[in-house]
């Protein structure tokens, strides 16, 4: 967590306590940090691995607050490497997901935006920069829109006139499901799977074995859903320097000025199609039980 301006604004609209998730992994026995991100405080672009030692520096440097998870004990021994290892391979170098950035946190028709944000008010300011900035509004916004809808290549308007012909409005298509495995066009010399910070670690789950044969869509997940995942030991032995520094936190915050607090850490059963019709309940953030 990161206090820039980006990272609150995240953390409002979604209810997370962080802006921002990764996942320590080792590659022959060296450890790195795997993560999505557009270089905004680091030197590399898109889905990416650095060195620990690099990583630890670098986030430090930008002033970033830093808390370390470790996964439960059942969860470690079920948790492949090998599969982790090949999906990173598989995915590295793609661009940041901003195609589907927005629609992590969009599950419901009417119960997602922030209690400052009319419903109708994120469509309405795409459709005014559609005409200004057509591509930045096909990457932001209308592309997730035509997957949604089976189509290709119609702008705001047209998607209207669709949705409409189906009975729905766009607030209806936006809430959709995202749907992993779905490729999406970029300026990069790759196209393919578009991942945000949280959804990738989600997918870095699902493609290590985590949810096991359940039917999840990684892309469905904010920062809070990830952390909120009863994967984590909430009761390790910390190292003594954690325990000093913050004696009273259930888990080891290795940088940062302020405290990080996770309300719901590690309380969540996974179970089929999570994180999928789930509003943000202001201003407590409760969860809605099996959404």
């Amino acid at each position: 967590m990161r206090l820039d301006g980006l990272d609150p604004l995240l953390m409002y609209g979604t209810g997370s306590h962080v802006g921002h998730t990764t996942m320590a992994l080792r590659f022959d026995g060296e450890l790195y940090v795997v993560e999505s991100q557009d270089a905004w405080y680091w030197p590399t672009h898109g889905l990416q691995r650095t060195k620990w030692a690099d990583w630890i520096k670098q986030a430090d440097d930008a002033d970033f607050h830093v808390t370390w998870l470790p996964l439960r004990a059942d969860i470690r021994a079920r948790f492949s490497e090998k599969a982790a290892n090949e999906f990173f391979f598989e995915t590295q170098g793609l661009p940041y997901g901003y195609h589907n950035f927005l629609y992590a946190g969009v599950d419901t028709p009417t119960g997602n935006m922030p209690p400052l944000m009319p419903n109708d008010l994120v469509p309405v300011i795409f459709a005014v920069m559609e005409k200004v900035a057509p591509h930045k509004t096909f990457v932001f916004f209308t592309e997730a829109l035509n997957k949604r809808l089976g189509t290709q290549g119609l702008d705001i308007q047209q998607i209207v006139e669709v949705a409409a012909e189906r009975g729905l409005g766009i607030e209806d298509v936006m809430a959709m499901t995202e749907l992993d495995g779905w490729q999406y066009t970029s300026e990069s010399p790759r196209d393919g799977l578009s991942y945000v910070c949280c959804t990738y670690v989600a997918a870095m789950y699902k493609a290590a074995g985590l949810f096991m044969d359940m039917d999840i869509q990684a892309t469905e997940f904010s920062p809070l859903d990830v952390y909120s995942l009863d994967f984590f030991d909430v009761t390790y032995p910390r190292p003594e320097q954690c325990v000093a520094a913050d004696p009273n936190l259930p888990y080891c915050q290795l940088l940062g000025k302020y405290r990080v607090t996770l309300p719901s850490y590690s309380t969540v059963a996974p179970y089929s199609h999570m994180n999928e019709k789930c509003p943000v309940n202001w201003p407590d953030y409760t969860r809605t039980p099996g959404c």
